[in-house]
């Protein structure tokens, strides 16, 4: 039987391009060694450009360039069942490509954070993307919550996946002052959901 999995959405450039956005809504399903790539185009790109990275290890650089395709879905096969990482990208015209958005299947927890800290923007469990917001981001010390539900647990991973800091009240700001400066990513636990966002310590 096939899964769904739906993992992230990643935007790997920290600038976007609004005359050129990425892709949202990724997901990858398949089995056996095939899987289907489907997303949604937020401009009025027709060809997206599809890079995979197979065994893909934390600190892999980002694809430079990959397939051009006009389908959406796109079926990918003969796959191995290791860390797969795709990307998909809006292709606009011959030289203004979106950001990336990536998926990954198959991957361990700390390979899953690690691409997760690279991103700019958010992904979620459901479909209310914008409601949830945190700033200032960067930050020297406080980070302030924006959210309509009760906070029940705040975890902090570095860029290796190592849990930093956990917090259990329903609190909606965060000291990060004893943070090293770099780029984390914070976890959102509320009653009916998981959020995650990325920030940068300075």
């Amino acid at each position: 039987m096939k899964k769904i999995i739906l993992f992230i959405i990643l935007i790997l450039n920290l600038t976007s391009n609004a005359q050129c956005p990425t892709p949202s809504n990724l997901i990858a399903s398949g089995g056996l060694g095939q899987t289907t790539l489907s997303w949604t185009e937020n401009g009025i790109a027709t060809e997206w450009e599809i890079a995979v990275i197979p065994n893909y290890s934390i600190g892999d650089p980002i694809p430079n360039f990959g397939i051009i395709t006009t389908s959406n879905p796109f079926i990918l096969t003969g796959l191995a069942p290791v860390c797969n990482a795709f990307f998909v990208r809006s292709v606009c015209n011959s030289t203004n490509f979106s950001p990336w958005a990536v998926i990954g299947e198959g991957c361990s927890l700390n390979t899953y954070i690690w691409l997760t800290t690279l991103s700019n923007d958010i992904f979620e469990t459901n479909s209310e993307k914008n409601r949830l917001q945190i700033y200032p981001n960067p930050t020297k010390n406080i980070i302030h919550i924006i959210n309509n539900s009760e906070l029940e647990k705040i975890k902090i991973f570095d860029c290796l996946g190592k849990v930093v800091l956990t917090q259990t009240q329903n609190n909606t700001e965060i000291n990060v002052e004893n943070l090293s400066k770099g780029i984390y990513l914070i976890e959102i636990q509320t009653e009916n959901e998981k959020v995650y966002k990325k920030f940068i310590k300075e």
